[in-house]
């Protein structure tokens, strides 16, 4: 007795297990990895969104503590803000070479990092608005070419469509810094 193939599967049946992987294969290799790899990069935005308010937390703590808030210098308060993000930009250590480079190269870029440090008029207390976008990179192949060229369409700000051509979302956090004004000699 000569046995053909796995005992009680017909060629019909075989052809049809096959045809199944195949179709899964398909359906996985367009449909679900690119749908795991969505996730995985709205994650790590998530993170780096959360990163973002850190650093902005640590830059306003520097802002307060200068005593005259308008001579707040904005290239300190950039380092300090790309420091504060080197966990999101950089796998070494804060004191590495190659992190600091970073760190530094990303205080100096206009176009990556973009501090607003502004005072908003009122009575009695001096407000000042701190606005940071940061250009957040995306990672995964083919989410990070079809995101940017979605949310370009809605795009009205430079920084925004600078990001987008660079395959990036801009991710942006504001803060406020109060202050009580010094009343002049003058007022009761």
């Amino acid at each position: 007795m000569i046995l053909r193939g796995v005992a009680g599967s017909s060629p019909a049946s075989r052809r049809q297990s096959g045809a199944s992987m195949i179709e899964f294969t398909v359906v996985f290799a367009l449909v679900l990895l690119p749908a795991l790899m969505s996730v995985l990069e709205f994650a790590q935005l998530s993170v780096a969104r959360a990163n973002l308010r850190y650093a902005l937390f640590d830059a306003v703590r520097m802002a307060e503590a200068e005593e005259p808030a308008r001579s707040v210098d904005n290239t300190a308060l950039r380092w300090r803000l790309s420091r504060a993000l080197l966990p999101s930009i950089a796998r070494e250590s804060s004191t590495d070479p190659a992190a600091l480079a970073a760190v530094a190269a990303l205080s100096a870029r206009v176009d990556v990092l973009s501090v607003d440090y502004r005072l908003i008029e009122t009575a009695q207390i001096e407000t000042w608005q701190l606005d940071v976008r940061w250009c957040r990179e995306l990672y995964f192949a083919p989410i990070k070419y079809w995101i940017p060229s979605v949310l370009a369409f809605g795009s009205t700000s430079w920084f925004d469509e600078a990001c987008y051509a660079r395959q990036g979302v801009p991710l942006k956090a504001t803060a406020y810094v109060l202050r009580q004004r010094v009343p002049t000699s003058g007022s009761p």
